[in-house]
């Protein structure tokens, strides 16, 4: 077991990566209620919509928001394979969710730089900024994410080899 540590340096690579599964489970878990319940809230009372764009298209709405629960509903399988994969100390169950955060992050810095874009052609800098300051944040802190877990499977490879060759 390696002694390396992350967050701030108050627990080791494992319990960093078996916090962040169980952070997504419960992320997962809460966001796919949200969106259920907006889903919902959109094909039975519509009428409860206060949002005036919703009524330009409803199922563009309703279409997104089954997008996103289905999203959601593979994060939540994938972040319990990151945590069976702690907990059995295997990376192969731990690398499905490293690459799906992988395509994640070049999702998220792709979305970032249209967005950006698109806000600063319609004359919204100011917005642009603030929106982009705040999707930097997310990012960099879902890269942090990322690097700890993928440390934490190279620490689990190299404890594999070592244990293949003996």
């Amino acid at each position: 077991m390696s002694t390396e540590t992350c967050c701030c340096g108050c627990c080791s690579v494992g319990q960093g990566t078996l916090a962040i599964g169980i952070f997504n489970i419960v992320g997962c878990i809460l966001f796919i209620i949200f969106n259920s319940l907006a889903v919902n809230l959109m094909v039975i009372h519509p009428d409860q919509i206060t949002d005036p764009a919703f009524y330009e298209n409803p199922s563009r709405y309703i279409t997104l928001g089954y997008v996103h629960i289905s999203f959601s509903a593979i994060y939540f399988l994938l972040a319990c394979l990151l945590v069976h994969g702690c907990h059995k100390r295997n990376h192969r169950f731990i690398l499905p969710w490293l690459y799906w955060n992988y395509v994640s992050l070049l999702l998220i810095a792709v979305g970032m730089t249209a967005f950006f874009i698109s806000l600063a052609i319609s004359g919204e800098i100011g917005g642009g900024l603030i929106l982009l300051g705040v999707y930097a944040a997310f990012f960099g802190i879902q890269m942090y994410l990322v690097f700890v877990v993928k440390h934490f499977v190279d620490e689990l490879v190299v404890e594999d080899l070592c244990t293949a060759r003996v």
